[in-house]
């Protein structure tokens, strides 16, 4: 399996963990797109396969017929030639929609990459409010010293007791 291949895998498989409508309308159109550019990319081999038979057939005619230099208008020869000639611009055209298709392909994997790094974030996420220090206002209560530690230091929290 290609990288390419397991990174889509990775991408179907994350989405699968969301149920909202967002994401099955994504895994929807990654799916289409996949089958397009798969079908396409057959097509292509299929036209390669025919358009290298065609020229594999001229070649021989080139080999077997003893005027084909002299004269091109033999039925094998002009045969091979449409056909290796039809399949080199069918192959053509199939490779530039191919390249459209891997194209469309790649703006969705984006897509999916971001709504799963949204996904992720909103999952992972903590809220900043948890942390944030509240301070108390009771003449009775006083704080000496608050040391927090660092990596570098010993892993210890310094704090006295309040008065």
């Amino acid at each position: 399996m290609s990288e390419y291949r397991k990174q889509a895998a990775f991408l179907r498989n994350r989405l699968a963990y969301s149920d909202s409508e967002e994401h099955t309308q994504l895994q929807e159109r990654l799916a289409q797109a996949e089958r397009n550019e798969r079908c396409i990319l057959c097509a292509c081999r299929l036209v390669g396969l025919i358009a290298g038979f065609g020229l594999a057939g001229l070649g021989y005619s080139a080999v077997l017929l003893p005027e084909f230099f002299h004269s091109s208008s033999h039925f094998l020869v002009q045969f091979f030639s449409a056909l290796g000639l039809g399949s080199c611009m069918c192959l053509t055209v199939f490779i530039g929609l191919w390249l459209y298709y891997r194209s469309f392909v790649n703006r969705i994997h984006e897509e999916c990459r971001r709504l799963i790094t949204k996904m992720l974030e909103d999952r992972l996420l903590i809220s900043e409010r948890v942390f944030q220090p509240t301070i108390v206002e009771d003449p009775d209560l006083q704080v000496s010293a608050v040391r927090f530690i660092t990596h570098t230091e010993s892993a210890s929290l310094t704090m006295r007791k309040a008065s």
